[in-house]
């Protein structure tokens, strides 16, 4: 079996929920568990960072995960979902896990495991889980920074426990998913409250009136101490990738640091505040962060920005006016069950939009998402691909005007694949 083998294997036999929908999202306790003692239960073998919310967990992970490798710590970093590699779901000290070992752990599981599971095969997010977790314990890591898939209370990164992870962070709670963890911003925190650990601290990255006092409940029952990042003042941080909601990540980010420094020996002498700004300045370099409001041309200018929901979107406008340009243009594509009413406000009734449809079955048909702009009073043209909606925006601009891409992690992915593909290490 080759690397692509590999790979064809895992999408082929496992239910991928990112790619298909609600029948490839399978709550964790048995299939998680039982891969895990499989495994010899890699999670308790390393120190862990645990991190969910509705926005901002990759960028926060991406950033504590810098700071920690410019502080000479062997950090691994779990994210999701991937853009062109899958491979970058799996990193130590930025460098992706190599290909022999996502074939290693393929061909182990098909010897060992696949026969005796019968129907009961896990998803692909639990295969990719126990992929991480075993290869940060096989790589002995100082510290482990795990972003949550969905959710948290039943996401598969949810086996980790007190027994090793040094501190929870929950970035702030928003409508997402809603078909899956609530159609309230309460029951939605209920759900993402579920990686508070027993005595284990957690961060709070902002406060929502709705959701707040659920996290602060879980965390009185589980007597862990709460920080809320969001009363902390402004700080004149230099940050890679410096928009606005980064700002609001920088905070948390600063919040978890501060304790770790308290709470943990292994931080306390080497987090220091020249090697926390350090790993900040550079840390989408440092960690292959993509999508954040990455600018990828000039003449005209090209944007990829991965905001999905109105809650990642509510900058979008401030954002925008802080770029320089004539005219704009929006290549435009989102998943199935997205709340379009919510977003609908926060999209520039200003551009032209070439509403188009990514490259997976989850994706919302071009035509219908068309349909959707056109009654909501947005300007544009129907597009079968992104490919083509992207080439099509590239021909009616000019030198002087902006190209934004959006609506979905996968839209931003068609395009990195069809245009900006960058060699992976």
């Amino acid at each position: 079996m080759d690397y692509l083998q590999a790979v064809s294997f895992l999408i082929d036999h496992f239910p991928q929920y990112q790619k298909i929908g609600i029948e490839g999202y399978k709550p964790f306790p048995h299939r998680m568990l039982s891969l895990a003692n499989w495994l010899g239960n890699p999670q308790d073998q390393f120190p862990g960072i645990h991190i969910a919310g509705t926005n901002g967990k990759g960028s926060v992970a991406h950033m504590l995960a810098a700071v920690f490798q410019h502080a000479g710590l062997r950090t691994g970093l779990y994210t999701s979902p991937h853009l062109l590699d899958f491979r970058e779901r799996i990193k130590i000290n930025g460098h992706v896990i190599s290909k022999e070992e996502v074939v290693g752990f393929i061909e182990r599981f098909h010897a060992e495991r696949m026969e005796s599971l019968g129907g009961e095969l896990p998803s692909f997010f639990d295969m990719t889980t126990a992929m991480a977790f075993r290869y940060f314990a096989d790589k002995k890591v100082d510290v482990a920074v795990i972003e949550t898939g969905l959710g948290g209370r039943l996401d598969s990164t949810n086996i980790l426990t007190e027994r090793s992870v040094k501190l929870s962070v929950i970035t702030n709670i928003g409508l997402d998913h809603c078909d899956l963890l609530g159609d309230s911003v309460k029951k939605i925190a209920y759900e993402k409250a579920g990686i508070i650990k027993k005595h284990v601290p957690l961060v709070v990255g902002e406060y929502d009136p709705g959701s707040f006092p659920v996290l602060e409940k879980r965390a009185r029952e589980a007597e862990a101490p709460l920080f809320r990042a969001f009363e902390r003042p402004d700080e004149p941080y230099l940050i890679e990738g410096n928009t606005l909601y980064q700002q609001k990540n920088l905070k948390t980010v600063l919040s978890a640091l501060d304790i770790l420094r308290k709470t943990t020996p292994v931080f306390s002498s080497i987090l220091t505040q020249e090697i926390i700004a350090g790993g900040l300045e550079h840390f989408e370099t440092m960690t292959g962060l993509h999508g954040r409001w990455e600018h990828l041309g000039e003449h005209p200018a090209v944007i990829a920005d991965t905001g999905h929901n109105a809650h990642g979107l509510r900058y979008l406008k401030d954002q925008l006016a802080r770029e320089s340009y004539k005219e704009l243009y929006i290549v435009f594509g989102v998943v199935q069950g997205k709340d379009l009413a919510g977003i609908a406000p926060l999209l520039p009734g200003d551009a032209y939009y070439f509403f188009t449809q990514a490259s997976i079955p989850r994706a919302l048909p071009f035509r219908q998402l068309a349909d959707w702009g056109k009654a909501t009073g947005l300007k544009g043209e129907a597009v079968p691909n992104v490919k083509e909606a992207f080439e099509k925006a590239r021909n009616k601009a000019s030198r002087e005007d902006l190209i934004l891409v959006g609506g979905s992690t996968f839209t931003i992915a068609d395009l990195m694949e069809n245009f900006f593909c960058r060699e992976r290490n």
